[in-house]
C-alpha cells in the first residue's frame, strides 16, 4: 500500500508559500530548484516562488572563471521562474574586459529575459549602461551606482519603474530629460554623488518624493535648476550648494 502524501495534496498557493519561507537569499534560491526531484506534483513549484538573487564579481583571477561558469549556468534556470523580487549585480573586478560581456548577460536576462521586479547594479565605475536595457516594463525599483555614463540614443520606456535611484554616475541634460519622461509612473527619485546636468524638471504628476545628496563637479560655477511643482516631500542632503528650486511646493 502506498504511503499517503498529505503535503503534496495541499494546493499548489500553499506549497508555493512554504517553499518561499526557506528562500530568503542566493544560496537558500538554490534549494528551490533542487525541490523539483521530490516528485511530479513539486517539479514546476519552484518557479512561482518570488526569489530574490545576487551576483557578487570577483576580484581575484582564480575565481573568475568557475565563477563566470555558475552565473551562466544560474541565469539559464532562473530564466523560468514567474517573478523574481530582487535581483542584484555587484561589479568591482581587476579584469573589467574579461567579465563585460557576463556583465551584458546579466543586464539582458534581468531586462528582457525574466520578470524582475527591484533591479539593483553597483559597479566600480567601468561600465556603461547597455542601449537595450533603457527598453523594459517589469522593473518596478531601479538601483544604479556607479555606471560610467547614463547616455540613452534613444527614447527610455521604463513604465513600470516607481522607484529610481542613481549614485555616482555622470548625466548631461539631455539623458536625464529622456529618463524623466520614459518613467511616466515614477513617484520617488533618488540621486546621490551626481554631476553632468544642470536642469532638473519633473513635471509628472505622480513624482511626490525627491532625495538630492550630494551635488558633485569639478567646475567653478556649481548650480542646478530644479522645477518639481509636484514634488510633496524634498530632501537635500550633504553637500548641495547652489540649487535653485523653482516652482515648488
Amino acid at each position: 500500500m502506498a504511503k499517503e502524501d498529505r503535503l503534496s495534496d495541499l494546493p499548489d498557493s500553499i506549497l508555493v508559500h512554504i517553499l518561499s519561507m526557506i528562500c530568503e537569499n542566493t544560496k537558500d534560491s538554490k534549494k528551490l530548484v533542487r525541490s523539483s526531484v521530490l516528485s511530479k506534483r513539486w517539479q514546476f513549484l519552484w518557479m512561482s516562488v518570488p526569489v530574490q538573487y545576487h551576483f557578487i564579481f570577483p576580484n581575484r583571477e582564480k575565481h573568475v572563471v568557475d565563477y563566470l561558469n555558475s552565473i551562466r549556468r544560474d541565469l539559464h534556470y532562473w530564466r523560468c521562474c514567474h517573478k523574481i523580487r530582487k535581483f542584484s549585480v555587484f561589479y568591482d573586478t581587476c579584469d573589467p574586459q574579461r567579465v563585460a560581456k557576463d556583465v551584458d548577460l546579466c543586464f539582458y536576462f534581468a531586462s528582457k529575459l525574466a520578470n524582475v521586479e527591484h533591479f539593483q547594479f553597483i559597479s566600480d565605475g567601468g561600465y556603461v549602461f547597455p542601449q537595450f536595457a533603457y527598453k523594459n516594463t517589469s522593473w518596478r525599483k531601479l538601483d544604479i551606482e556607479s555606471c560610467m555614463e547614463l547616455k540613452p540614443l534613444a527614447d527610455v520606456k521604463w513604465s513600470g519603474i516607481v522607484s529610481l535611484s542613481i549614485g555616482c554616475t555622470y548625466l548631461t541634460d539631455g539623458s536625464m530629460e529622456k529618463i524623466l519622461s520614459g518613467c511616466p509612473n515614477l513617484e520617488c527619485l533618488q540621486l546621490d554623488h551626481f554631476w553632468g546636468f544642470h536642469r532638473l524638471e519633473i513635471s509628472n504628476v505622480k513624482s511626490r518624493e525627491l532625495i538630492i545628496d550630494n551635488l558633485e563637479t569639478d567646475e567653478c560655477d556649481v548650480w542646478l535648476d530644479i522645477i518639481a511643482p509636484y514634488i510633496q516631500n524634498l530632501k537635500i542632503l550633504e553637500s548641495c550648494r547652489g540649487i535653485y528650486l523653482r516652482n515648488t511646493r
